[in-house]
This record gives structure tokens, C-alpha cells and sequence, in this order.
């Protein structure tokens, strides 16, 4: 599909030429497919399941064992499947960049649940997760844009930095797991 697009506009793309470029039959695309917007939908669904299996993780804030962000797995998932979320966080894939926005604040939230009571002096959940959600999407469609000058190593170090758990308590979901990076390593 990557290759498509880089040709065609969404809407140039017909079911025939998703068939032929991906060596299929039409009866094989319809067996798995209702159409051409349920292929698109399930793409998108595939690439966000796939970028959360990558970046799972085990977090123990307050003891108990949680489901966490792993950064350096989700930044070299991104960087192995660069030219697909490319795509699909072009703006005419009208529905994959609010999926995946949706999916980052569902599961910081859940995330919330397993921290202590919030003191009063820090901003709302839905703030909080609203900020780490768009903060992170918008620096990974950077980082594409820009054709991952830095290591997804250093660029997950980077986010670490930006953000500061005393004030948004949230932020400790994305781990800084798998990242063996000396300070200093950053260009690709």
C-alpha cells in the first residue's frame, strides 16, 4: 500500500490495484475485506496493535505490576516500519492519527489507575494524557518528516528528558526500556 500511495492519492487507489500490487486475487481480498474502507480501517488497526505489542512492557509503580511503554522497542518499530506510518499519518488517512491518539490516552489511563492519588497541584488526567499523547505522535511524524536523522535510540532518550513526572505523573508510562545509548550518540 506504502508503494501505492507513493503514486497515487487514496482515492486513486483502486481494490484492482491493491490486488495486483499485492499479487492477490480480488476473491482473496473480498474473503478478508468488505470492501476497500474496511481493508483501510484494518491496516490502521493492524499497524497500532502491532506498535503496542512492540513497546509492551511491565511497570511496577507502587509495587504493583502494570502494563507500560516501552520507548526504545516503539521508536524502532517506528523506524522498521517508517514508510507504512508515513502514510498513514498523512492527513488523507482521515482516521489513523485519532485511533492511535485514542489508544495512547485509553492506555495511559489505565496506566493512572495503578499511581497514587493525584495531590491537587497537578493538571487533569485528561490534560495529562491528551499532552503525552499528541507530544509523542507529533515528535514521531517529526522525526519521519525528517527522515529519522537521530537514532530512535537517542530520539527516545530526548522524550525522557522533555518530561518531567513530578509535574505530570502520567509520564512514567512511557518507559525508558530498551534504550542502551550513550548520551551524545544521536545521528543516525
Amino acid at each position: 500500500m506504502s508503494t501505492l500511495l507513493q503514486q497515487n492519492s487514496l482515492k486513486q487507489i483502486s481494490v484492482q490495484k491493491l490486488t495486483q500490487t499485492a499479487q492477490i486475487t480480488r476473491g482473496t481480498f473480498y474473503l478478508h475485506y468488505k470492501d476497500k474502507v474496511d481493508f483501510l480501517e484494518q491496516t490502521e488497526q493492524q499497524v497500532i496493535d502491532e506498535w503496542f505489542a512492540a513497546a509492551k512492557t511491565t511497570l511496577t509503580p507502587e509495587g504493583e505490576p502494570t502494563p507500560g511503554f516501552a520507548l526504545g522497542p516503539a521508536l524502532r518499530y517506528v523506524d522498521q516500519h517508517h514508510q507504512i506510518l508515513l502514510v498513514l499519518l498523512h492527513p488523507q488517512f482521515t482516521q489513523f492519527q485519532p485511533r492511535l491518539l485514542q489508544r495512547f490516552e485509553r492506555e495511559m489511563t489505565a496506566y493512572a489507575q495503578h499511581l497514587p492519588a493525584p495531590d491537587g497541584e497537578q493538571p487533569p488526567l485528561d490534560v495529562q494524557t491528551a499532552f503525552l499523547a499528541t507530544a509523542f505522535t507529533g515528535l514521531v511524524h517529526h522525526w519521519l518528516n525528517d527522515n529519522r536523522r537521530y537514532r530512535s535510540e537517542f530520539l527516545a532518550q530526548s522524550f525522557c528528558q522533555l518530561l518531567k513526572p513530578e509535574v505530570t505523573p502520567v509520564a512514567a508510562w512511557f518507559a525508558p526500556v530498551g534504550i542502551d545509548l550513550p548520551i551524545g550518540a544521536e545521528k543516525a
